[in-house]
């Protein structure tokens, strides 16, 4: 999926979620802000997408089939450290929390507010 860029941003999200729907719903509302984005319903997907495009965030379920969210924010994290990540999931628990910024990924709980990501994201690419 490509948008344009009226905001200016232009910066590529990889959203990542096994929920394909919600993942369309994400991308779709981040293209009206201005970001080009690509989907992919695991992280085994998501990975070539991380690490052979010009991604700057990360936006990733944290439990997925097979590799979970965190474990791939590692591999990512590991060959382009630049790359900024949002790891989500309705698990709230402590132990979900504190497995995203062991990684150095931003936590967020769903259901997700979508104007609350955009800012999320916003801030995220800010601080690179």
């Amino acid at each position: 999926m490509e948008g344009l860029s009226p905001h200016g941003h232009g910066a590529r999200i990889l959203i990542v979620d096994d929920n394909v729907a919600l993942a369309e719903n994400v991308a779709e509302v981040l293209e009206l802000e201005g970001y080009r984005t690509a989907i992919a319903a695991s992280a085994e997907d998501a990975l070539p997408l991380a690490l052979n495009d010009d991604l700057a965030v990360l936006v990733t379920d944290f439990r997925l089939p097979g590799m979970n969210g965190a474990e791939l924010v590692t591999r990512v994290r590991r060959a382009r450290s630049g790359i900024r990540c949002i790891v989500i999931s309705a698990y709230t628990d402590d132990q979900t929390m504190d497995r995203a910024r062991d990684v150095g990924a931003r936590f967020l709980a769903k259901p997700l507010s979508l104007t609350d990501l955009t800012q999320f994201i916003a801030t995220v690419e800010g601080s690179a």
